[in-house]
């Protein structure tokens, strides 16, 4: 399908503003609310606008962001990432270009955690030949972070300039109630949040402004970016000489194609993701904000063929049937 103009305009005031009333939206848009609440509804049920809300754990409980290059064998790449994509635990799942035949995001909670799941565990499901491991060390911008426009989210602004996050917070109990209510919907108004969960409706949103200011915790309106212009999604490692570090994050981060950027751990000491209208634009990424990163010592780059699951919620197949997901 494609989105009409005022379907993208719409969705880019979405992904700066999940939680946004419809009436907020129409004002921005100059349009009626029911045309807003009709393209919206429209968009949901086509399964192609998909909310998400994401605690990065690694940034409040000492969890682990594991960065997973799997090797399937022949003819299994499909049903392992099904199976991947059904796990609780992971938060993205690509078929990818490369040595590996699938990329993976996933948390755990501790390294005992993470020892069992990429030595034990993961070898053991059906089709897997092997399993890499690296850890993201820091988060520096998710897809909530990216917008078609170029916008940039006070997150990435931080990035650009060279300031780093806030140490973490801890999450009570409270706090995870409001998020698995935010689950089933982002956009639950804050009374019914705090009728589900049991608290004062100020408390809710005085909670839900300190978990989002924080860094904690990622809202996110999300369209494929096929849909939106840009067809062709790269995922690159970098090795960057760690004097030459942070400068290479803000140049990185200036680039409005990036969608997510990580420091890891092993002899690539950068992942990111960027989204791109053809294969001219990503030759172009090459020449342009790769080639310009001071203290390159290595570069790989592989194009994400087919996501599975993005920010932890399923991606749509071609037949516009969702992958199912776990409850455990």
């Amino acid at each position: 399908m494609e989105l009409s103009c005022f379907e993208r305009e719409l969705v880019a005031a979405l992904q700066r503003a999940p939680r946004a009333p419809y009436a907020t939206l129409a004002g921005r848009l100059g349009v009626a609310e029911r045309s807003v609440r009709r393209a919206m509804r429209r968009l949901r049920d086509d399964g192609v606008l998909t909310y998400s809300a994401t605690i990065a754990r690694e940034d409040t409980h000492g969890w682990l962001a594991a960065q997973l290059e799997i090797g399937c064998r022949a003819g299994m790449s499909d049903a392992v990432a099904h199976a991947l994509a059904a796990r609780p635990d992971t938060r993205y799942v690509a078929v990818a270009t490369g040595d590996a035949d699938l990329v993976v995001e996933l948390v755990a909670p501790d390294p005992g955690a993470l020892h069992t799941l990429v030595v034990h565990e993961l070898p053991a499901l059906d089709g897997v030949r092997s399993v890499r491991s690296e850890v993201a060390v820091r988060l520096l911008l998710s897809a909530a972070d990216w917008s078609p426009d170029g916008w940039r989210s006070p997150r990435r602004e931080r990035v650009v300039q060279g300031k780093r996050e806030a140490v973490g917070i801890q999450l009570d109990d409270s706090d995870l109630a409001i998020v698995r209510a935010l689950d089933q919907d982002v956009r639950t108004p804050a009374a019914r949040i705090a009728q589900q969960v049991g608290l004062h409706e100020t408390t809710v949103q005085r909670r839900l402004h300190r978990l989002t200011e924080s860094g904690a915790l990622y809202m996110r309106a999300d369209v494929p970016p096929a849909l939106l212009g840009f067809p062709l999604e790269a995922r690159f490692t970098l090795q960057v000489r760690p004097d030459s570090l942070e400068a290479a994050l803000r140049r990185l981060a200036r680039e409005p194609t990036l969608r997510a950027l990580y420091i890891v751990t092993g002899t690539f000491n950068v992942l990111g993701y960027c989204v791109h209208g053809s294969t001219a634009a990503l030759e172009d990424f090459f020449a342009g904000p790769l080639a310009e990163v001071g203290g390159l010592l290595g570069c790989d780059i592989r194009v994400v063929l087919r996501a599975y699951k993005r920010n932890g919620v399923p991606v749509a197949d071609e037949r516009g049937n969702r992958h199912p997901t776990s409850t455990a």
